[in-house]
């Protein structure tokens, strides 16, 4: 660090490390003209001063906030208090949008990690019974024949209609399969197709999952498979001396994101247990 009168000047290397770059990032600013050194000497060397630091902890910020050097430049070039406060107020707003979008991403992973999980922990060889609160879920009726081809449409069908509304759930695009219509040995169908949402919002086709008792049972190869568990859930709900609600409600747990081929999905079965009168 080199002094003169009231200002301390220090080398390119100095300044870098004061601001956390590297030194090519001080020569890039300096060619494109956004950012130079206060002195630079008869041998090329570079000094930069205190005063300095603000303007670069600006650019820094600034560019952080993904704020194009050219127009960083141009606001430096017309730099006054009145530009500067109008800046600050658009970025502040630009900020909060991007602390509200950073919250919902690490709540999405966080959902993510939580389905991922359940499922290696679960056991395919049990019904449970829970109790769950009121979930909501956003579905499209599904009048289509069971065909996979047909289905895997709809589902398409369905994301894109969710996102027309912006929602881009972490939970899988799943299935309803109406309790009247127990899954046999034969390909069976869905009434809707359908995906959790974590909260209500007032849009067409946003229905509630209501809260109760659960019987719970976990499927682990797959949909061809899948009328055993739902067989094995149906006769030990029987047993148990309960009614079955209306759905049945197929969560796709670990797909094609964790496991390759449909034949080694797993599958979240649950139909709501009602107490006989």
């Amino acid at each position: 660090m080199k002094k003169n009168g009231r200002l301390h000047y220090f080398t390119a290397g100095e300044f870098a490390k004061l601001c956390n770059v590297n030194k090519q990032t001080l020569f890039y600013y300096d060619k494109i003209g956004l950012f130079s050194p206060e002195i630079v000497a008869d041998s090329g060397y570079r000094f930069y001063s205190y005063e300095q630091l603000e303007v670069f902890t600006g650019i820094s910020v600034l560019k952080e906030m993904d704020m194009p050097l050219n127009d960083i430049k141009t606001f430096l070039e017309n730099r006054n208090p009145q530009n500067l406060l109008e800046l600050l107020e658009t970025k502040q707003k630009e900020a909060q949008i991007k602390i509200e979008r950073l919250s919902y991403l690490k709540k999405y992973l966080a959902t993510k990690s939580e389905i991922v999980l359940e499922s290696m922990n679960a056991s395919e060889d049990s019904v449970l019974y829970v109790t769950l609160p009121e979930e909501y879920y956003i579905f499209s009726e599904y009048l289509g024949n069971p065909e996979i081809g047909e289905i895997t449409t709809a589902f398409i069908e369905h994301l894109n209609y969710c996102h027309s509304f912006g929602i881009f759930s972490p939970y899988p695009v799943s299935g309803i399969v109406k309790t009247d219509n127990i899954p046999g040995p034969e390909v069976y169908g869905y009434a809707r197709i359908y995906t959790r949402i974590f909260n209500k919002i007032d849009i067409p086709h946003i229905a509630i999952k209501p809260a109760g008792t659960y019987a719970v049972i976990y499927h682990k190869g797959g949909f061809r498979s899948a009328y055993k568990s739902y067989q094995q859930l149906v006769a030990d709900v029987r047993c148990k001396g309960y009614n079955l609600g209306d759905f049945f409600y197929e969560d796709t747990m670990l797909d094609e994101l964790a496991m390759r081929g449909y034949n080694n999905y797993t599958l979240k079965i649950s139909v709501q247990c009602i107490n006989k009168n």
